[in-house]
């Protein structure tokens, strides 16, 4: 009988564990701030390439559960030199911090820059 009552109980709490993720709150975070930046520039052996990239990555200090992205590609392929420039400013604000400890933002720049001499001079 103590067997019957142990497997009936573990059924019970297997059964009701299904259902306890969607009683439980989401996860929230911090406020996350992300930038991918390809620059390429494939030219001239003789050539230069100039690749600036510029991010600016701001967020309020209450800033809670609230993310910003921004991407860009920029191209070249050519004899000749290259100025590749980008500028991103970014700003996320809002949300309401459960916990009431300040946490700072979390910013992730990913900005590869590509400088291939490649092309023959002519």
């Amino acid at each position: 009988m103590k067997l019957k009552l142990l497997v009936l109980g573990a059924f019970s709490i297997s059964a009701i564990s299904t259902f306890l993720p969607g009683l439980t709150p989401s996860a929230n975070a911090v406020c996350v701030l992300t930038d991918v930046g390809v620059q390429i520039a494939i030219r001239g052996k003789n050539s230069v390439a100039n690749q600036n990239n510029n991010v600016s990555q701001e967020a309020s200090s209450d800033c809670y559960g609230n993310t910003a992205t921004t991407t860009g590609t920029q191209v070249y392929t050519g004899a000749g030199s290259v100025n590749q420039n980008r500028n991103v400013g970014q700003y996320v604000s809002g949300g309401s911090n459960p916990t009431g400890v300040p946490m700072p933002a979390i910013k992730i720049h990913v900005n590869p820059q590509i400088d291939v001499p490649a092309y023959p001079s002519f």
